[in-house]
């Protein structure tokens, strides 16, 4: 099963938390291999989705924290191995959700939708900032 956009229960729990700050979504990411439309891959397409988004990120006062290639799978089975894992920083769910709600992230959330097989995305809030 495919998992590229929130259902509408999802959307519905996401915005009733009560805003706690700064939020911190974390991004699983599985590739389409090959795009049927031009024979890029699922990354090539999601690179551009990224430096698409890179300016609306920054207008709603977010951040990407870290992006990194799963390097295999250290506890788990291979049905939990993700191509790629990203963690960004909003400054709150209604930032977030702002963003993709606008119709100019609609309007590039297509290279997102064609890159991808499946994502999953967990939002999270801080319970304990480093230690020192």
């Amino acid at each position: 099963m495919s998992f590229i956009h929130p259902t509408e229960q999802q959307i519905k729990e996401f915005l009733a938390k009560k805003e706690s700050g700064p939020i911190v979504m974390i991004n699983l990411l599985k590739f389409k291999k090959e795009s049927e439309e031009d024979g890029k891959t699922g990354e090539d397409r999601y690179d551009r989705y990224m430096i698409n988004v890179a300016p609306m990120l920054e207008r709603v006062g977010g951040r990407l924290l870290w992006m990194g290639a799963v390097d295999g799978v250290f506890i788990g089975s291979d049905r939990d191995r993700w191509d790629r894992m990203l963690l960004v920083e909003y400054p709150s769910r209604t930032g977030f959700f702002q963003m993709i709600s606008d119709p100019e992230y609609l309007a590039v959330h297509q290279d997102r939708e064609l890159a991808l097989e499946t994502s999953v995305l967990l939002p999270a809030i801080t319970v304990m900032s480093a230690f020192s």
